[in-house]
């Protein structure tokens, strides 16, 4: 079961790394490193939470100066590399915060797939 605590766990752990989680329906997820925040839809589902600990992924990696943001735009290998990555950072973050991972897989790997579908990338706003 996910609960607003949850949402409360991902979001503090992101504002402890200097990052603003932002809670709005009607903007895409995304991570933008320039502003440091994260947009996710606030509707409590664990959908969104995997949503924000991979975005929360994107995070570490940029800390880590392990992101490049043209790179990921411009190149779908780096792009997908870079999506693993996040995903990866996001298991161990929802395992250290005891948040349930049922159904993990299956979210990821629809999420991923979509890599291989489109091609195009829009940039958040």
């Amino acid at each position: 079961m996910v609960t607003f605590e949850t949402f409360k766990k991902l979001a503090s752990f992101a504002d402890n790394k200097g990052c603003k989680v932002i809670f709005d329906e009607n903007k895409k997820i995304s991570f933008n490193s320039s502003k440091m925040t994260i947009t996710v839809p606030q509707s409590i589902t664990l959908e969104n939470a995997y949503a924000l600990a991979h975005e929360i992924g994107h995070l570490i990696d940029h800390l880590n100066n392990e992101l490049d943001h043209d790179k990921w735009l411009n190149d779908m290998s780096y792009r997908i590399t870079a999506e693993m990555s996040a995903w990866v950072h996001a298991y161990k973050l929802l395992s250290h915060l005891d948040i349930s991972l049922d159904n993990y897989h299956t979210h990821v790997n629809s999420k991923l797939s979509s890599y291989f579908k489109y091609h195009n990338v829009v940039q958040p706003v």
